[in-house]
């Protein structure tokens, strides 16, 4: 998995929203997203929730391991 540069491209969304991983300029963790509101409900590592982040990469989550 790569990291990717909202100015190159934003996620794909599969359903009414996408739950991506973030690098924000206030650190990394994971957001909800969608083509209408964008980066929405952010929430870093240690728990910290935002609603207004500057996002400047995000990559989806890895898939399930395998059993």
């Amino acid at each position: 998995m790569q990291w990717v540069s909202v100015g190159e491209a934003l996620p794909e969304t599969r359903s009414q929203f996408q739950m991506v991983i973030v690098a924000t300029n206030k650190g990394i963790g994971v957001a909800s997203y969608n083509a209408i509101n964008g980066f929405y409900d952010a929430i870093l590592n240690g728990g910290k929730q935002y609603s207004k982040l500057e996002i400047s990469h995000w990559m989806y989550l890895p898939d399930q391991p395998e059993k």
